[in-house]
């Protein structure tokens, strides 16, 4: 009972939308996770859950073969996590419109160094427990993301590129009506001034991004990397 108590105040810490936030996992001599104590038999006693959340967390999820920075307009990291987010979703289906990414920069909290990431990095990349949401977003509204991403200066996607102030879609027909956008919960009510999405249709999901990116990385083993820039103002 106590180690989800430990979890749940560890999760709430990591929904913290502090722009200065770094999650941490320790548990110093006289605080539990932020709460003070001063009961020397209650510290003893939580150890064993300190040692339990340590392990687990520098439990090793893949490798990289160079670090991962995260830099707008574009970085390889921006980039790996939109690709993650994307193929998660779209690997060997087939759809009737086009599926693209949509992620925000702000809400990506750390880079990788290049080597071992544990669980630990990838809390640190995304500490915020935002889920996966399919946005039903009309072709004339396109030119607001376009407007968006000029004074933004960059942010993660995928399958579209931003050249010229106009953003590319490949798989976009002129028969199309609407294309699909894979975002998060937060920007798909409008977080970060998206207010492009709001009023659309939506079909939300239970998924983490976090857990995107740890599935995802886990499946690869070693992550697998593009560095070339999808933004070009």
């Amino acid at each position: 009972m106590i180690k989800y108590f430990l979890y749940s105040i560890v999760g709430a810490s990591l929904m913290a939308c502090s722009a200065c936030f770094t999650p941490t996992f320790q548990i110093e001599a006289q605080t539990v996770v932020g709460v003070q104590n001063t009961d020397p038999e209650l510290v003893e006693m939580l150890q064993p859950y300190q040692d339990t959340l340590h392990t687990e967390f520098d439990a090793f999820v893949a490798a990289t073969p160079e670090a991962l920075v995260l830099s707008r307009p574009s970085s390889n990291l921006m980039n790996w996590c939109a690709d993650a987010v994307l193929s998660s979703q779209t690997a060997n289906k087939r759809f009737s419109e086009p599926v693209i990414c949509l992620l925000n920069a702000g809400g990506l909290r750390s880079s990788f160094g290049a080597g071992k990431l544990t669980l630990a990095d990838f809390y640190k990349l995304m500490p915020f427990d935002n889920r996966l949401v399919w946005v039903h977003l009309p072709v004339s509204k396109i030119s607001e993301i376009e407007k968006y991403l000029s004074k933004s200066g960059g942010e993660p996607m995928a399958n579209c590129v931003f050249v010229n102030g106009r953003l590319q879609i490949p798989s976009l027909l002129s028969s199309h009506d609407y294309i699909w956008v894979l975002t998060s919960d937060f920007l798909a009510n409008g977080g970060d001034q998206m207010n492009f999405f709001l009023g659309l249709e939506k079909q939300e999901t239970n998924i983490l991004l976090r857990d995107i990116f740890i599935e995802t990385a886990k499946n690869q083993g070693v992550l697998v990397l593009d560095a070339q820039s999808r933004y070009s103002k």
